[in-house]
């Protein structure tokens, strides 16, 4: 059995999109960053917690968590507080290449698999009103950077996985859960 230790919609999908079952129990800890151990492995702490918090109840099973954030700068860029925020970041981003970072954590038995995957995004020249359309749509709400990929048009290209910046890095994930434990879809 997967477990999937996320709530994120997004997350779901790319894992259903894979053709393997699985169930989600979602960590209810908040996300601490330790940045004195640096972006990438303050990521996979956080990961690595989230899978700990439901490890107890799915002994014997796959369990994957994921963590991604959006960095300008060396700057995280969370999810949006306000729709004020939500514009200043966006306008942040405009004409600019900005990080999409994912921490992965993948636990069968006493096997762990540790890994952070980073994406390269350019965004376009990004008009005032498309940005304030955006941000009143409320898409922008629940998503770090103020932005969903899938769901607007303000990327001009990407240098990596385009999954990883809709939240979970497929093919890192399929990669493991084979080298982990070959399982039949």
């Amino acid at each position: 059995m997967i477990v999937l230790a996320s709530k994120s919609p997004r997350r779901k999908e790319i894992l259903k999109a894979l053709g393997y079952d699985f169930i989600v129990c979602p960590a209810k800890k908040d996300e601490v960053f330790d940045l004195n151990l640096g972006l990438d492995e303050a990521l996979k702490k956080v990961a690595e917690s989230k899978v700990k918090e439901v490890k107890e109840s799915y002994l014997n099973s796959i369990i994957i968590s994921a963590d991604t954030i959006v960095c300008l700068d060396d700057k995280i860029l969370g999810k949006p507080k306000s729709k004020a925020e939500a514009i200043e970041t966006l306008k942040s981003l405009s004409n600019r290449r900005h990080q999409v970072k994912t921490g992965v954590c993948i636990v069968y038995k006493n096997q762990t698999f540790l890994h952070v995957e980073t994406t390269d995004v350019y965004f376009k020249k990004l008009a005032d009103e498309d940005i304030l359309s955006y941000v009143n749509s409320g898409k922008c709400m629940d998503k770090a950077g103020s932005y969903g990929i899938q769901e607007c048009d303000f990327v001009d290209h990407i240098e990596g996985d385009y999954t990883n910046v809709v939240g979970l890095p497929k093919y890192v994930v399929e990669s493991s859960i084979v080298k982990l434990n070959p399982i039949e879809k």
